[in-house]
């Protein structure tokens, strides 16, 4: 069986070359109208994200996803008008293991968190696309 990918996917390895380092990714036409069919609006004319990782100070091998996305969603037409959103929106994410999760529960129960592979892989793409949902059905 296949594995299923993800619309707007940039998978990339948490290590001492990302981090501290101010990134910029945006998706391609092709990424934009597959997002538009998940989230089943009519167009997603831009999506772009900057981020910024860095150690998470209190909670040893976590990091901290500091990021912003910008859109605009085109979410239906109607009689020629369209009904649109623009989006810019500033969130963090803790990135950490399983079992650190379990382990920092309560330090973490204000944030959200993603959990990173053994390899340390993150996928920034698809977080910036739940975020991107979240912003358009807010």
């Amino acid at each position: 069986m296949a594995e299923a990918t993800n619309e707007f996917s940039r998978v990339i390895e948490i290590n001492e070359s990302v981090l501290n380092v101010k990134s910029e990714i945006s998706a391609n036409e092709n990424e934009l109208q597959a997002l538009a069919k998940r989230f089943d609006v009519f167009k997603i004319s831009n999506l772009k994200l900057n981020y910024i990782i860095t150690e998470k100070e209190d909670i040893l091998g976590a990091y901290m996803l500091s990021a912003s996305i910008e859109s605009k969603v085109i979410k239906f037409l109607v009689d020629g008008k369209e009904e649109s959103v623009d989006i810019n929106e500033n969130f963090d994410v803790v990135l950490l293991t399983e079992d650190m999760a379990r382990n920092n529960h309560e330090e973490l129960q204000d944030f959200d968190i993603e959990v990173f592979d053994e390899e340390k892989r993150i996928d920034v793409g698809e977080i910036a696309a739940q975020y991107l949902s979240l912003c358009i059905f807010m």
